[in-house]
Order: structure tokens, then C-alpha cells, then sequence
């Protein structure tokens, strides 16, 4: 394992205080030769033992082993208390690497006994009690031990930042994932809703476009039959086939064009004023059209359904009320969308609901909203309908 800056700094200074120590006495016994030398070797194999992947379970054996060593100085050299400094050195190795309280205080309360033994057999050996060296060492020991916390903290909470950074990276790898996912799911939903769209238009086209052409085939036949026995009912009838032909291909032409429309990225607001403006080229229909709110809150399956209501009611106004004018008003909340639309048509004084009326209220139903007709003769027509954003509520039977 590759030793850190700091773990070399331990080891060297390890070996530097056992040379003062040898250098602290002129005339060297054999035995103190030889116990420098073996303790400068045990401090540099218990310094490997402790960085290899066993230290985790048997550190505490190393330090004990460097603190036998420690003592080992303090019975051959008397006279020094350097010993003090290679316990702060330990000090910092047992702070640093412990995460066990029980052992940091195992090994504090065996370091007070150890000192405690020194003190009183350099006391015998010399007669001398060295309170300003203690002192000064046991400070020196202190700041060891803090310094040595303070980066054990240090590198707990680096891991602990690198172990929430992988989660975090794995979470966003998920989140772009599900995000991908859920932007598959959404166009998927989309082009359904727009196949659905184009069924239903394609057989509003066969339920309008053509009852028209066989009504008008009808006229024609007629027209054909009276031409030679009353040339001006022909004539009438003929009259008749070419209204419902221009009616045919009105409505042929707004259904091509919804069609089209329902392929482009246009925004709801900008569809609804086509919408106005090639009725009022194709009718001369006057029309406005008022907005409240945030238009992005509306869902595209309702925007969808609300330009295909608008359109229905416009058509309606023109056709059956002969309107020359609508007020469109679309009103945005946080719970619910309030839909307006009136015409100064005809009105009538019953609202029977027609294949259009009712696929407009199916269309408001679908999204658990309400629609009312009100019509009052030479009044017009109003189409009201509220569209919930965050609650949905259905009614089947009744009284």
C-alpha cells in the first residue's frame, strides 16, 4: 500500500528520536547498541503492519507494541524523557486510525499508568523529577492526539462526501433514465391521442361530409326527374344541392385542416386564433377571443379537446344560429379551467343536444369536467365549461 505523507513523517521521526536517544549517551553499552537497533526495527515493521489492510483489526496489537518499545527506552536511558515525544507520536497513529472509544480510552488510561511507572523509576534511577519536561511533553502528547482527531474527522467525512457523491451519481444516472423514459412514454401518449383525434375526425367527416353528399346525390336525382315536368322546382332543388355542396366542402376543408394543424408544434393559444381567423375568412364570423392565466397549465389532452369544443361551438353558431359574431373567454386557475363561448346567433328556446353538442360534452366528461348549454331566443347561443386541473369527479345513474 502506498504510504501517505504523513505516515513516512511518523516513521521517520520514530527512527530520529531512537538515534537521540543512542546519541543521548557517550559510552554505549552492547545492550543499548542492540536495543536500538531492534526497536528501530520494530517501529518500522509495526508502521507497515498498520498500513496494511489488516490494520483495522489489529492496529491496537501495533501500538501496544510500539508502546513496549517506548518503555524499552525508559529503562536503558533514564536520563532522557524523549520517551514523552515517541508516545505523542503514538498518540497521533491511535487517534488517527481508532474508531472504537473504548479502545482510545484503553489505551489513554494505560498511557497515565505507563507515565506514571516512568516518572517514578527515572525518579529511582536518577533522583531527579522533571516537572517543566513532563509538562511541556504531556502538552506536546495533548496537541498530538487533538491533531490526530482532527484528521481522523477529516477523512471520515472525505469517505462519507465520496460515498454520497457515488449515491448521488447513481441517483442521477436513475433520474436520467426515468426522465428518458418518461419522455418515451409522454410522445407515445401524444401520438395516441393524436391517432384518436384523427379517428374521430375521419368519422365526423363520413357522420357530416357524408350526409351531405348523399342528401345532395338525392336533390340531384330529383332535380334530374322534375327537369323536364316542372323546370322550376329543378331549378329550387338545384339551388339547394349547391348550398349543400358549398356546406359539404366547408366543413371538409376545417376537418383537412385539423387534420394538418394536429401535426405541427403549434402553441393551443396560436390554434384557437387560426382556428377564429379562417372562420371569419370562410363566414365573415367576427370573433375575439379573451385569456386569464398561465396557458401552460393546461394539459395537451385538454388544450386538445378545448380547441376541438371551440370549434364545434363556432361552427354550431354559424350553421344553426346563423351568428355573426363570438366571444370566446378561457379563464385559467390552479384548480380548474372556465370556458366561455357565446354568439349572437338566433338562440332557440329548446337545446336539443345534436351529434356535435354530444361529443363535446363526452370530450368535458372525459376529463371529469361540466358543460351547460343556454340558449334563449333571439339571445344567442352560450357554450359554459369547466375543465378540473386537480381533482376529477364522475356521476353515473341517478334518480
Amino acid at each position: 500500500m502506498k504510504l501517505s505523507l504523513l505516515s513516512s513523517i511518523r516513521l521517520v521521526m520514530m527512527l530520529l528520536l531512537s538515534y537521540f536517544y543512542y546519541l543521548s549517551v557517550e559510552d554505549h553499552t552492547t545492550l543499548q547498541t542492540t536495543y536500538v537497533i531492534i526497536a528501530a526495527l520494530g517501529f518500522c515493521i509495526n508502521h507497515f503492519l498498520i498500513h496494511t489492510p489488516f490494520a483495522k483489526n489489529y492496529f491496537s496489537l501495533a501500538i501496544g507494541l510500539d508502546s513496549i518499545l517506548i518503555l524499552g527506552f525508559v529503562f536503558l536511558f533514564p536520563e532522557s524523557t524523549l520517551y514523552l515525544i515517541l508516545f505523542g507520536v503514538n498518540a497521533v497513529t491511535l487517534f488517527l486510525i481508532a474508531d472504537n472509544k473504548k479502545i482510545i480510552w484503553g489505551f489513554s488510561l494505560a498511557f497515565f499508568i505507563m507515565w506514571a511507572a516512568c516518572i517514578l523509576y527515572i525518579y529511582q534511577e536518577t533522583g531527579i523529577f522533571d516537572i517543566p519536561s513532563n509538562i511541556i511533553n504531556f502538552t506536546f502528547i495533548v496537541f498530538e492526539a487533538i491533531v490526530g482527531r482532527l484528521i481522523h474527522k477529516l477523512l471520515h467525512a472525505q469517505e462519507k462526501i465520496k460515498d454520497q457523491y457515488d449515491e448521488l451519481q447513481e441517483t442521477h444516472q436513475a433520474l436520467t433514465i426515468a426522465h428518458e423514459q418518461l419522455h418515451d412514454y409522454s410522445m407515445q401518449v401524444e401520438k395516441l391521442t393524436l391517432v384518436q383525434e384523427r379517428n374521430r375526425i375521419s368519422g365526423e367527416i363520413h357522420d357530416t361530409v357524408g350526409h351531405k353528399m348523399t342528401a345532395l346525390l338525392v336533390q340531384l336525382q330529383v332535380a334530374k326527374e322534375l327537369m323536364n315536368i316542372q323546370p322550376e322546382k329543378s331549378r329550387e332543388t338545384i339551388l339547394l344541392c349547391e348550398e349543400l355542396a358549398r356546406n359539404a366542402l366547408q366543413e371538409l376543408r376545417l376537418s383537412v385542416r385539423t387534420l394538418k394543424e394536429d401535426n405541427q408544434n403549434r402553441s393551443f393559444i396560436v390554434v384557437v386564433k387560426k382556428i377564429l381567423e379562417d372562420y371569419q375568412e370562410m363566414t365573415g364570423l367576427k370573433s375575439n377571443i379573451y385569456v386569464k392565466g398561465d396557458v401552460l397549465q393546461i394539459p395537451p389532452s385538454i388544450q386538445l379537446d378545448l380547441t376541438r369544443m371551440i370549434q364545434e361551438s363556432i361552427t354550431n353558431a354559424v350553421r344553426h344560429g346563423q351568428a355573426t359574431e363570438c366571444h370566446v373567454s378561457i379563464e385559467i386557475a390552479d384548480s380548474a379551467i372556465e370556458t366561455s363561448i357565446k354568439d349572437n346567433g338566433t338562440g332557440s328556446p329548446e337545446v336539443n343536444p345534436g351529434f356535435g353538442m354530444k361529443n363535446m360534452r363526452e370530450r368535458v366528461h372525459h376529463h371529469g369536467g361540466q358543460i351547460v348549454f343556454e340558449s334563449n331566443p333571439r339571445e344567442g347561443f352560450i357554450v359554459k365549461a369547466s375543465f378540473p386541473l386537480r381533482e376529477m369527479h364522475w356521476e353515473m345513474g341517478g334518480a
